[in-house]
Parts: structure tokens; C-alpha cells; sequence
């Protein structure tokens, strides 16, 4: 399974991103958005300590990802953000 990666916009306040996410903004003018990476190694856990609830679907991490403040999410290519090894690599 390939961990998931999205695209969207907002800035969320910086404490309320859980440690399964990982945030970059990009601070381009033109394209300000967020990068977000699913973190497997701690979101998979969370998932199966019922701490993250949620059932891992495209869909449901973009429910996650707009109840935390994200908007005009939409699921992306890892290559996109972190080069041709990253589906292999994530």
C-alpha cells in the first residue's frame, strides 16, 4: 500500500497537526498551498490503537485533513513532492 499524499490549501494552527501528519507549506505567492505526507510508521499504530479513527480510505484522510482546517484537498503523487523514488520509497 502506498502512503497516502495530499495537496490543499489553509494553515491550520501549528499544534493542532498530529504526529501521523506531516505538514510543509510552501511559501511560493503564486502557489501557496501545503504539502501533507501520511507518516505510516506512526499513523498505522494510531489507526490500530484506535487513537486515529478513521478507515485509511483517499476519503477519509480528506475528512481528516478538513476537520483539522485543510481545504481544497485533493490527493496527489508522492513522486510529486518528493521525486520518482518516492512511491517506492513511502
Amino acid at each position: 500500500m502506498l502512503t497516502p499524499c495530499f495537496k490543499a490549501q489553509g494553515e491550520p494552527r501549528e499544534n493542532s497537526i498530529p504526529e501521523w501528519l506531516s505538514v510543509e507549506v510552501s511559501l511560493d505567492a503564486e502557489l501557496r498551498c501545503c504539502r501533507i505526507w501520511v507518516v505510516p510508521w506512526i499513523a498505522e499504530p494510531a489507526r490500530a490503537l484506535g487513537t486515529l479513527e478513521l478507515d485509511g480510505s483517499v476519503e477519509g484522510w480528506i475528512a481528516h485533513l478538513e476537520e483539522l482546517g485543510f481545504y481544497d484537498v485533493v490527493q496527489v503523487s508522492c513522486r510529486e513532492f518528493f521525486g520518482p523514488r518516492a512511491d517506492r520509497d513511502r
